[in-house]
């Protein structure tokens, strides 16, 4: 089983707030300890050190890399031309925006079957299987 982890859930990580800081460590140990492997975008890392980057704050950036270096054991999915092709596929179709379609793509391309996110416009689409960080309560 191979999982796409999106910005927020990492962000949640790095610097949420507790109960969500949680919620997601709890998640990712179980998918790690279920041997599935943890997979994001160069996207992703853009994503997480905007903020850092603008506010010069280079420990926050520090702790991205060292987050996102530790988490993956694989590289990055990169922005390339087969991830361009199926993120101009999803716009296309689906309306998504560009960053959403792009991480899509990018889980799709690297062959993840589930999507970790909190955006939940994104569980509306039968793309992949998405789990939210925060799952809708009945």
């Amino acid at each position: 089983m191979q999982i796409f982890i999106d910005t927020a859930p990492l962000i949640y990580l790095a610097e949420g707030a507790v109960e969500r800081r949680e919620r997601v460590a709890l998640q990712l140990s179980q998918w790690v300890r279920d041997g599935a492997l943890l997979s994001t975008s160069t996207l992703t890392l853009l994503e997480v050190l905007v903020l850092p980057k603008r506010e010069g704050d280079r420990a926050r950036e520090r702790t991205y890399r060292a987050l996102l270096m530790d988490l993956f054991s694989a590289p990055l999915v990169a922005l390339d031309q087969a991830v361009a092709d199926v993120a101009a596929d999803l716009r296309a179709t689906h309306g998504l925006r560009t960053p959403d379609a792009v991480q899509l793509a990018s889980a799709l391309v690297s062959g993840c079957t589930i999507f970790y996110t909190n955006d939940r416009r994104l569980k509306r689409y039968a793309i992949l299987e998405t789990v939210l960080v925060e799952p809708d309560t009945p």
